[in-house]
């Protein structure tokens, strides 16, 4: 799925449930926040920060990819390894693909159960 289309359909797709989480690191106000088995993804569009944070303590790293609506666009992948209450973060101040591009429409796949079912979100980097 590609364009408008494919994002409006995203809020259908294993819609995340809100849950209590860690805060990850250098936090403050986040523009999105969605949780799902044992995963919270943060995202703040200034500085184009994305944050992935394991929930629970069940043997599984939590992830997260970050993918722009665009088949000729790499995006990246990052674990949140260390058990319940880690969190891995990217930003725009690493350059390269972790400089999101402003307007552009990303979609994250995430989980944090071993591969049994994740969840997705999408966004529009309008910050």
């Amino acid at each position: 799925m590609v364009g408008a289309a494919a994002l409006a359909a995203l809020g259908t797709m294993n819609a995340p449930t809100a849950t209590a989480a860690p805060a990850p690191p250098g936090g403050g106000s986040w523009d999105h926040v969605w949780s799902g088995s044992g995963v919270t993804v943060y995202v703040e569009e200034r500085g184009d920060i994305v944050s992935v944070c394991d929930t629970a303590a069940n043997g599984h790293s939590a992830w997260t990819t970050v993918d722009r609506l665009n088949p000729d666009v790499e995006g990246y992948k990052m674990y949140a390894r260390g058990g319940k209450g880690t969190c891995t973060s990217h930003s725009a101040a690493e350059g390269g693909r972790y400089n999101l591009v402003e307007g552009g429409r990303y979609t994250l796949n995430f989980e944090g159960r071993g591969d049994n079912g994740g969840s997705v979100a999408g966004f529009v980097n309008d910050h």
